[in-house]
């Protein structure tokens, strides 16, 4: 290990040895720790300042790396939509990107202007660590200096490099020249402000101006330490530019603009009345849409826009939010039990972790016959039925109309092993893919008839759904077959007629034909999207020729419960599916042709190992 020296001390450091990263996740652990901690002293309801906290750390991610792009970064991202692989990064781009984002949403979140306030010290608290992270890297490093204050690198390091790329020091020196601490003044200046904040704690200002009082002293503090930091350690703006005679960077201009706007902005502020702080309430339907949001970003920005802590961060974040979305509309506002809502949230947890997990190709290790998948699907239906009440045949009322509309959830995890050619090219062993799926949902029964003298109207019934169900699948190029089991509390399509729910069934599928041209299908029990009203299935398909795209249509019937007077168990169907790319693929499903058997369905695969 080849230490930091210094003229009076020293640091302990290694190029091999990641610091930044460890100290970047420290950072953000303790500022989103503090947020929390800080939302909670204000009385901000968790749901709705944990998804605040999850859009706005996500856009201060993004927005560290944005304001970083070089043009030619910029003109591959907005001319192809791939994010740039690049691992350059700067503070300014991530405090515009979380304030712009913190304007917006605001208001549609019902916080006040004070909600600005509650990230000024957590923000200088994460600064002070991350400068820790910055220092023992030598990244953001300063310029020459012949102070005591001085540090010297190791080879390998940032300053070190530069130093023999100018031919300031040979390629063997022991260690670089002394250069001056910028890191360590960033550090002081974030305790400092921090200082600053936490006395002026109870002064009655506004809302938000704590806020332009941070910003505005950080930006000027930056401006002076520009002035001993090294062009090679700036990420952005390091071009002098000369205007009136004055040499500045690129940064220090804007900085020169911006500081003193901030503060002048404060100073007008801090004249008026203190308004109190208004606290916002939750709206599960809001939190939940901000969610899928975040996770359709999340899914547009590809493999190389976040690392794996920041992919762990903003997973946390949307988990938890989840979490407690899910337990507060299973109990709903009076405390009663309400299952059948929390197929939403379940629906959109198995996306956080297959939209969040943006792994290198490169990263992935397995062997390239085989691939896992993971598939997150949500299905919602109706279907009619007539069945008595106390159970079986036997019961104690007579066969009775019920309609059933059901909203399920379904995260499936399998792995494929693809098969095995020979010299002669032909095939010596089928595809095989091994899974389990996860389904959670609700079932609502609707009595249709008003009074009886077996059964009175007792209003709608609310039942949850789950089931676990294993399966697997061979296939060769002209032939394949699947079975599986579902056990749990599976939902109201048992054969006899009574008001008992099914807790064990079996699936089965085979398929004759070519997957690529034409091929012929056979389902008894479909569960791709879901258990709540399987269907059995025969139908015709296509793969227009290829392995990308895939239609399957044809006729579905319910299973052998009673039906209403007159009615059909058969309708038609339709699936589709489409590889939108190597890793990912998305799926629909639909029932049509029979009012009294509804059901529609969406589900996402992502690939890994391929």
């Amino acid at each position: 290990m080849s230490p930091i020296y210094s003229l009076q001390w020293a640091i302990p450091a290694h190029p091999e040895f990641d610091f930044y990263t460890l100290f970047y996740v420290l950072a953000f652990g303790l500022n989103l720790g503090l947020l929390v901690w800080e939302g909670r002293r204000r009385g901000y309801p968790q749901r709705a300042w944990l998804v605040l906290l999850a859009c706005t750390t996500l856009m201060f991610i993004l927005g560290t790396k944005l304001l970083a792009f070089s043009g030619p970064e910029w003109r591959a991202l907005l001319h192809t939509g791939h994010w740039p692989d690049s691992e350059a990064r700067t503070v300014l781009g991530g405090a515009m990107a979380g304030t712009l984002t913190l304007l917006l949403l605001r208001r549609p979140f019902g916080f006040s202007w004070h909600v600005f306030d509650a990230f000024t010290l957590p923000m200088c608290a994460a600064l002070m660590v991350q400068c820790v992270g910055c220092t023992l890297t030598g990244c953001c490093f300063g310029e020459l200096t012949h102070g005591s204050w001085g540090l010297t690198y190791p080879p390998d390091t940032l300053p070190y490099l530069w130093q023999v790329s100018r031919g300031l020091i040979p390629a063997g020196a022991a260690h670089s020249l002394p250069v001056h601490p910028t890191q360590l003044y960033s550090l002081v200046l974030c305790g400092v402000v921090g200082v600053v904040l936490i006395v002026t704690r109870h002064r009655p200002w506004p809302g938000g101006s704590r806020r332009l009082l941070h910003l505005g002293l950080l930006l000027a503090g930056r401006l002076l330490i520009e002035f001993w930091r090294n062009p090679a350690g700036e990420q952005v703006g390091a071009a002098i530019q000369t205007h009136g005679g004055l040499a500045l960077k690129q940064v220090q201009w804007v900085l020169l603009l911006l500081a003193p706007l901030l503060l002048g902005i404060w100073a007008l502020l801090i004249r008026r009345a203190a308004q109190p702080e208004r606290v916002p309430v939750n709206h599960s339907v809001r939190n939940l849409l901000a969610v899928a949001g975040l996770l359709l970003l999340t899914a547009w920005l590809g493999q190389w826009a976040l690392t794996l802590p920041e992919i762990l961060v903003v997973k946390a974040l949307l988990l938890a939010v989840l979490a407690m979305e899910g337990s507060a509309l299973l109990l709903g506002a009076s405390g009663t039990l309400r299952p059948y809502r929390v197929a939403w949230p379940l629906g959109l947890a198995g996306s956080v972790f297959l939209l969040t997990s943006q792994i290198p190709i490169d990263s992935a290790h397995t062997a390239p016959n085989k691939y896992y998948t993971l598939s997150a699907a949500w299905s919602h239906g109706t279907f009619q039925r007539q069945q008595n009440i106390n159970g079986g045949c036997g019961g104690s009322s007579p066969l009775l109309p019920y309609q059933h509309q059901y909203t399920t959830a379904t995260l499936d995890a399998s792995h494929t092993s693809l098969p095995v050619l020979n010299a002669a090219g032909k095939m010596q062993k089928e595809e095989t893919t091994w899974g389990l799926r996860l389904h959670a949902g609700a079932d609502q029964q609707t009595q249709l008839y008003t009074d009886s003298l077996y059964a009175p109207y007792t209003g709608k019934k609310r039942t949850f759904l789950f089931a676990v169900n294993p399966y697997w699948q061979g296939d060769r190029r002209y032939y394949g077959l699947g079975v599986g089991m579902l056990l749990g509390n599976l939902g109201y399509h048992k054969i006899n007629s009574g008001d008992e729910f099914s807790v064990l069934d079996v699936q089965f599928s085979a398929r004759v034909g070519s997957r690529q041209s034409v091929f012929a299908q056979a389902d008894y029990n479909y569960l791709g999207y879901g258990m709540a009203n399987p269907q059995h299935r025969i139908g015709l398909g296509t793969g227009f020729g290829g392995t990308r795209w895939r239609l399957l249509a044809g006729g579905a019937r319910s299973k052998d419960y009673d039906m209403m007077p007159g009615a059909t168990r058969w309708s038609g169907f339709a699936e589709a599916r489409g590889q939108v790319d190597l890793h990912w693929s998305a799926g629909a499903f639909t029932l049509f042709g029979n009012r009294q058997q509804r059901q529609v369905g969406i589900q996402l695969s992502r690939r890994f190992g391929q």
